[in-house]
């Protein structure tokens, strides 16, 4: 069994209770929700560029309520989010106090996380997220000689400026609150350092993160209690080093003990490589979270066009497995929070906090493993997209899918769509898995369907069955074939 961290962000309990977000009971029973569930960890997001508490070092977002009356016509829901935090506020209610009072009282770790460089809304200069910080030094922005998007305008955090603001941020949360872990959310955006400075900025993290374990080692002598840090980083440990990000220097050293691989946000990632993780930190006691974004895309956003693009139960329960016996000690959840579209079908979000971990539990539901991609790579990189794919004939082409432990799975199916054609015919292509030739069987429906086109089904033979990474292969016989779904099906 691994538990649930889950990450609760800094606007959804406002915009989605509005009103009613300093009513005693709506407080309560937002954190009673996940009372008994296999939710161990909870991690609260007080901060983007802005706060949603009444912060004395940075800019909150109630005091932006008078200069953005227009901007509120447009976007009602961030007006629901800033009067809810002048609500609060008002009535002197620090929310997040709160909420670590009610977590402890059933048995939920309260930690506090810290996004390090988020900059949502990028591309509106004027944007009521963005801090008089933020607004006010653009000569500290990391890539502005090209400005190509959001991630170009991430502030550069090899001038020392930058780096005191967000230390500033995190020692009044230490001061302030009485948590048992922090994180520092280095994926909210991911890149930190101008074009080709990611060895100078590895330096500078790793110093940052001593910091912060040195603060963090003074507080738990005033609290009297272990204080956790941790740290989302890239799902890879290459790519993470290669962003500045070197956890497994962080965690030999001492400074943090967990570390949450991460996709960035376009999809999740069934393939987490989890045991090279554990293997690299051997030794430090530090915990490996792999953790599901919210989305779920075989390819980038700006291409993939079919609407149904978010994780349900069966696509969280395969990776889930994956993930257990690849070795993880959790399993992270990111944008995954109540009254919202987390996850496809609302009923599934109940099962979700309290299957989601539960070894035995989840190993008998059905179980989708989806071919993405890492989608947070560093400057130089190319992302390792392999979709849509158009198939040569008579060329092998090939995938290959982390399952976990096959033992004891009754059925097994390789699951494909086709670009622009649903039309499939068992004459068109051959599928193997492991070398083995499979079974074409029609057409596989899902209550909910993520592909634009029609989805295809070949059984896997029973000879082929083994656990860890399958192969698929593809070999058409046809014409104008483009893959555009990979995943396998397992019962």
């Amino acid at each position: 069994m691994a538990g649930i961290y889950l990450n609760e962000d800094n606007s959804h309990y406002f915009f989605t209770r509005g009103s009613q977000a300093a009513e005693r009971k709506e407080i309560e029973d937002f954190i009673n929700q996940y009372k008994g569930s296999n939710v161990e960890v909870m991690l609260l997001s007080p901060n983007c560029q802005i706060t949603s508490f009444k912060s004395k070092v940075w800019d909150c977002l109630s005091d932006r309520i008078d200069s953005y009356q227009d901007y509120f016509i447009e976007k009602p829901t961030m007006k629901d989010w800033a009067y809810a935090v002048k609500d609060l506020i008002d009535k002197d209610i620090d929310i997040y106090a709160k909420w670590i009072d009610l977590l402890r009282k059933i048995n939920i770790k309260p930690y506090i996380t810290v996004r390090m460089n988020d900059v949502h809304n990028a591309n509106d200069v004027n944007d009521i997220l963005h801090s008089s910080f933020y607004k006010d030094n653009l000569n500290y922005r990391r890539a502005m000689y090209r400005d190509s998007g959001w991630e170009d305008r991430q502030l550069n955090y090899l001038i020392k400026e930058v780096r005191d603001y967000h230390m500033a941020l995190i020692e009044e949360y230490f001061e302030r609150y009485d948590f048992d872990g922090i994180e520092l959310d280095w994926m909210r955006f991911g890149n930190h350092f101008p074009t080709g400075y990611a060895d100078e900025g590895r330096l500078v993290l790793n110093e940052f993160m001593r910091q912060v374990r040195k603060t963090a080692d003074s507080y738990e002598k005033i609290r009297g209690h272990k204080i956790v840090v941790g740290a989302r980083c890239p799902v890879k440990p290459d790519t993470a080093f290669d962003l500045g990000m070197d956890a497994v220097h962080w965690a030999k050293k001492g400074y943090i003990d967990f570390v949450a691989p991460s996709p960035f946000w376009q999809t999740s990632q069934a393939d987490i490589p989890v045991e090279l993780w554990k293997y690299l930190l051997d030794g430090t006691g530090c915990l490996v979270t792999p953790c599901f974004e919210v989305c779920l895309r075989p390819y980038i956003n700006s291409e993939y066009k079919s609407k149904e693009q978010f994780n349900s139960l069966e696509t969280l329960t395969g990776p889930a497995c994956s993930f257990i016996d690849r070795g993880a000690d959790a399993i992270y959840f990111f944008n995954y929070m109540d009254r919202s579209d987390a996850i496809i079908e609302a009923s599934d979000y109940c099962n979700m906090i309290n299957i989601i971990g539960k070894y035995d539990d989840m190993k008998i539901l059905q179980k989708r493993y989806i071919v993405t991609f890492n989608d947070r790579k560093p400057d130089g990189h190319w992302l390792d997209i392999m979709l849509p794919k158009k198939l040569d004939t008579g060329v092998f082409t090939e995938y290959r899918v982390h399952t976990g432990n096959m033992k004891d799975r009754k059925e097994k199916y390789v699951v494909t769509a086709f670009k622009d054609n649903d039309d499939i015919k068992d004459s068109d292509l051959k599928v193997y898995v492991n070398g083995y030739l499979c079974t074409f069987a029609g057409e596989q429906r899902y209550r909910k369907s993520f592909p634009v086109g029609k989805l295809f089904k070949w059984e896997v033979p029973e000879q082929a069955y083994k656990s860890g990474y399958q192969v698929i292969e593809y070999v058409a016989s046809t014409e104008n074939l483009t893959l555009d779904w990979v995943e396998m099906l397992v019962y």
